[in-house]
């Protein structure tokens, strides 16, 4: 795991740590600068080309074997051990600049995440760390664009070499994408194998189908024997899922360098694939129901179609318990690829809310028998809810891009509960969800 050495300084994940335990790190050798942890006195935007340096930090410590940036821990030049804490204001607009400047500066964009370790979390105006979380990446090598101004289109590739940052020469350039390049290709073949075996699985009901597979970019890795089958078959069957409740997995096997889980031995309403290297798929029969097309003559007065709703709740549901998989039994990191599927077979169908109306009425403007999305994710969504619903938001984008809708209404790409885009019989379901997971709710339409 890329942050191993501060979770274990720490006592818990960078992002979940208080004030208090990072205090902890100030004139403790074991927490020296490194390849793994970098140190900020003060936060970027002290000087003109402050996005530049931000930038510069995050791809070092992507292009190298991830780590963590601290902003407010000033360390010992001589040492490079913290000496002291510069609590500085924590702002939505801090971070907002800061993930604008990542988009602008880097190339491609390294997904990382910004947590924010306030003094006193009761503060009206808080103050205190900016924390940002780096996963090795296998989409790299990652280059900073511009040498004074990103308008140079000067391309420099940072890496971080111990406590210093460097720059990669030409050769070791071309060997970084040359890596990725395989190592991409790799991982897309293992994303499209499994995802098309779990869509095809048997064991799962005829009909209808919601299908999602994720695959760590960077595998992990965990035994298939007889003790972790055991306990993988006694967690599942007391697990208490959210949406779903308990009894979701009562019947078990073991596949090539897999364990595989289904509601019951044939016919099941779930089928999930569980792999060795941290791939995880799952199988669940679609939620249609009769809507009516609300005057759009493109469809019947009364037609087949996926319930939203319904659709965003299971895509929630396995999207949270396939990322646990990923980062905590298998223990890979970084970031992941996920893809999403709804199939009906030769039928076709429509996409359908009950927002506002006892009725269901199809908001779609188009019929699809097989709509596909995909998306990148941090593996730190299963810890960070927020990182979760901003994954969901994306890969479900871009699977209702095929019915000609441009997002899910019910999600926001900043990680929020959108309440106002659900129907009024799920507002119970969706905020009891959020409150357990930690989900902020937006309640203005």
């Amino acid at each position: 795991m890329f942050d191993a050495r501060l979770r274990t300084l720490l006592g818990t994940a960078p992002g979940a740590a208080t004030y208090a335990q990072y205090l902890t790190l100030v004139r403790n050798p074991s927490a020296a600068e490194s390849t793994d942890v970098d140190y900020k006195g003060k936060q970027y935007e002290r000087k003109p080309e402050w996005q530049a340096e931000l930038a510069k930090d995050v791809a070092a410590l992507a292009n190298a074997s991830g780590g963590t940036l601290i902003l407010g821990l000033e360390e010992d030049r001589a040492t490079s051990v913290p000496v002291g804490a510069n609590p500085e204001p924590l702002t939505d607009q801090l971070r907002k600049n800061y993930r604008e400047a990542l988009v602008w500066r880097l190339d491609p964009l390294v997904e990382c995440d910004i947590h924010f370790i306030p003094q006193d979390p009761s503060a009206s105006s808080p103050h205190g760390l900016v924390v940002i979380s780096v996963p090795p990446s296998a989409r790299g090598p990652h280059a900073v664009t511009g040498f004074k101004d990103a308008r140079d289109h000067t391309l420099r590739f940072p890496y971080r070499n111990d406590n210093n940052t460097a720059y990669m020469n030409l050769t070791q350039v071309k060997r970084a994408i040359a890596a990725s390049t395989s190592l991409a290709a790799g991982r897309r073949e293992i994303l499209e194998a499994n995802h098309e075996a779990i869509a095809t699985d048997g064991r799962a009901r005829p009909g209808p189908r919601i299908a999602l597979t994720l695959v760590p970019d960077l595998p992990g890795a965990f035994p298939i024997d007889s003790a972790t089958f055991h306990a993988f078959r006694r967690e599942l069957s007391q697990a208490e899922m959210p949406f779903y409740g308990r009894d979701v997995f009562l019947s078990f096997g073991v596949g090539p360098r897999r364990f595989i889980a289904s509601t019951g031995e044939s016919r099941s309403r779930h089928v999930a694939h569980f792999h060795a290297d941290g791939t995880a798929a799952w199988v669940t029969e679609g939620p249609l129901v009769g809507a009516f097309g609300g005057g759009d003559e493109a469809l019947p007065n009364l037609a087949q179609s996926w319930h939203s709703d319904h659709v965003v709740m299971n895509v929630l549901a396995i999207l949270q318990y396939l990322t646990r998989h990923s980062a905590t039994r298998a223990g890979a990191s970084g970031t992941a690829t996920a893809r999403l599927t709804l199939s009906v077979g030769s039928r076709a169908c429509g996409l359908a809310s009950d927002r506002g109306s006892t009725a269901h009425i199809v908001f779609s403007s188009t019929e699809q028998q097989l709509a596909v999305g995909q998306t990148g994710l941090l593996l730190g969504a299963a810890d960070d809810a927020s990182l979760l619903v901003q994954a969901a938001a994306s890969l479900l984008a871009d699977c209702y891009q095929h019915f000609g809708v441009v997002e899910a209404e019910q999600l926001t790409h900043d990680g929020k509960i959108n309440l106002p885009g659900w129907g009024r019989r799920s507002h119970d379901t969706i905020s009891e969800w959020a409150k357990v997971a930690g989900v902020d709710i937006q309640t203005d339409p």
